[in-house]
């Protein structure tokens, strides 16, 4: 008989429970799987690791682009309050100008200059 060529576990048939139990052929070390397990895990540990430090730094660039969205708001707000803070000192400085008050005194409480006799000094 003629052995194939694909090469079969050994197969130790009187195993505890009955069941058949592979076995690792003689020439490969026990010490190869633990190894390579142990550098799957570091692997996996060492990729999870960076994967945090990547949503960390992609977590702050947003924070950043945010901050400088608010920035740019307030800025604007601050350009438009001192806008109309300049605004309304002009209107200040016209509404206590003399020849104003006296053009609204003629013309919405119907006042008028008094004549010669009218006028009176109070105490």
């Amino acid at each position: 008989m003629m052995r194939s060529a694909v090469a079969r576990p050994h197969v130790m048939p009187h195993a505890a429970g009955g069941a058949l139990v592979a076995r690792r052929p003689a020439n490969v070390r026990a010490s190869v799987s633990a190894e390579v397990r142990r550098l799957i895990v570091w692997g996996v540990v060492l990729g999870s690791i960076g994967v945090c430090l990547l949503l960390g730094y992609v977590r702050v660039r947003l924070m950043v682009v945010e901050a400088g969205y608010r920035l740019s708001v307030t800025r604007q707000l601050v350009e438009a309050l001192e806008r109309e803070e300049r605004e309304l000192a002009v209107q200040a400085a016209a509404a206590d100008s003399a020849a104003r008050l006296e053009t609204l005194a003629i013309k919405r409480l119907g006042m008028r200059p008094p004549e010669r006799g009218e006028e009176e000094l109070l105490p």
